[in-house]
């Protein structure tokens, strides 16, 4: 059975990881045995030997009072002998390893054992012994302890002793110090080869892993590559075969969609500019038209008027088209100006529909303020957005229909701009469609009111959106159309 490329992916993914979970848990554990390595050193084999070395300091103390002249030296003896009991007390406590049931001791008697050192154990015990017996010795016969003698002295034999057995402990933990240093290289030597053969086995699977899912992956990969090729050199969409459930489908998928939303957007680029160059020779014909008809009949002041009255309708429209266009395509292209100030929205509104009524001379308009509309916006763009709402309400309002403005501006945060007009039979059922370009060509009102350019709301959505405003249309009861404008302050 063919394994599948997710299947393969999965395998990859799941070795990776599990081997990285070996690596940190033998980093976790090399660390934790190199550390304990590192203390056991510190705090079991390297103190005995500055203890003892400070014995010897005694011992040699000891030895400068036998050259005295003088018998009496018990009282200068006293402070060596007392740090001689205080080193092989402890020393017998906390570091003989021949007796002791620490665990360091342990660890050392089983290095020891692998290293067939167990001898020294035997040497240690002695050699403490006879430090421990030449010590209770010197303090008899000073009289540290017990009765005191009725000559207290030093007897030379006891210090050649004493000192012969601390040199001799010194070289058992020196040789202890050898074998405690070679079980941590043996140690850190393990540690190394298990981290090789980790690095190995992870570089071994990711190569033998990888060279599967490229075996899977390429030749689908090579595809993808080819038909980009294509689509970006001749733009044809051919979508691609590729099913499945992995990822490279899930690409494939979002290559098909991407390639056809792309070719719709070419094929509405397109449209775009056949139905602009229809609006734009529209105009052109009818002036040219009636331009002839005026020179033809010059002498005709009433066929004259008649024509050139056409003609600077056309122009107006024309001049209106062009106008919007430019607004669309630098919109378009991020390049559309926004430059906000303070201003009162009521008076903007009154002026637009000042100029506006001149032109729309079958339709009233009712401006309804509400609370005061000061907020910081673009002027120029909101006044063009007013014209291009009040436009379309024209457009899809029934004939001599009035059409509302409202500006609540009663609220502290927002103002709300509504126009309401009755009519819009005609509109598709999804009003989103009305803010695409040219969507709403067909309703461009009656002959003496002013005509859609069909870009009108695609503009008024790309203003809103620079000022961080909503706009929206809907249908209400009574065949009423709502078109409102959010502006925040």
């Amino acid at each position: 059975m063919k394994m599948s490329i997710g299947r393969r992916l999965s395998l990859l993914v799941l070795s990776q990881l599990l081997l990285a979970a070996l690596g940190i848990i033998t980093s976790i554990v090399a660390f934790r045995r190199l550390t304990a390595e590192a203390a056991y050193l510190r705090h079991y084999i390297f103190p005995p030997l500055v203890v003892i070395s400070t014995g010897i300091e005694s011992s040699n103390a000891l030895y400068a009072l036998l050259a005295r002249p003088s018998l009496d030296v018990s009282e200068d003896a006293r402070t060596p002998i007392l740090r001689l009991r205080s080193f092989i007390d402890r020393y017998q406590q906390d570091w003989l390893t021949a007796t002791s049931t620490l665990p360091d001791a342990v660890r050392l008697r089983a290095a020891l054992q692998r290293a067939g050192e167990l001898r020294l154990l035997e040497k240690e015990r002695e050699a403490v012994n006879l430090i421990a017996s030449v010590v209770t010795s010197l303090e008899r016969t000073t009289g540290l302890v017990g009765p005191a003698p009725a000559a207290p002295s030093l007897r030379r034999t006891d210090v050649e002793d004493l000192s012969a057995a601390l040199v001799q402990l010194n070289k058992i933990n020196l040789r202890y110090m050898e074998v405690a240093y070679g079980a941590y290289d043996d140690n850190r030597r393990v540690i190394l080869l298990l981290f090789l053969a980790v690095g190995l086995a992870g570089i071994t699977a990711a190569l033998l892993f990888g060279l599967a899912v490229r075996r899977a992956i390429a030749p689908r990969v090579r595809r993808m590559v080819a038909a980009v090729q294509r689509f970006r050199e001749r733009g044809d969409y051919e979508p691609l075969g590729d099913w499945g459930d992995d990822e490279l489908a899930v690409l494939a998928h979002t290559l098909n969609t991407s390639f056809k939303a792309i070719a719709e957007r070419d094929k509405d680029r397109d449209r775009f500019l056949a139905v602009a160059a229809h609006e734009l020779k529209t105009p052109l014909t009818i002036m040219k038209g009636f331009s002839q008809v005026a020179l033809t009949h010059r002498h005709d002041a009433a066929v004259r008027e008649r024509a050139l009255a056409i003609i600077d309708r056309q122009t107006t429209r024309l001049g209106r088209l062009v106008h919007d266009l430019l607004w669309s395509a630098r919109m378009s292209g991020g390049e559309l100006p926004f430059k906000p100030e303070a201003i009162d929205i009521e008076d903007l509104a009154r002026r637009v529909i000042g100029e506006f009524e001149l032109a729309a001379k079958d339709h009233m308009i009712h401006l309804v303020p509400r609370g005061d509309a000061q907020l910081l916006g673009d002027p120029e763009l909101l006044e063009q957005a007013l014209w291009s709402l009040l436009v379309q309400a024209v457009a899809v309002a029934l004939e001599h229909e009035p059409v509302l403005i409202k500006i609540d501006a009663a609220s502290a945060s927002r103002v709300l701009i509504t126009i309401e007009v009755r009519g819009g039979n005609d509109l598709p059922e999804d009003l989103g469609k009305l803010l695409e370009p040219f969507a709403v060509v067909a309703f461009e009102g009656r002959r003496d009111e002013p005509r859609s350019t069909g870009i009108g709301l695609y503009l008024v959505q790309g203003i809103a959106r620079l000022h961080g405003a909503s706009f929206w249309i809907e249908r209400r009861p009574g065949e009423l159309m709502v078109f409102s404008l959010e502006l925040r302050r």
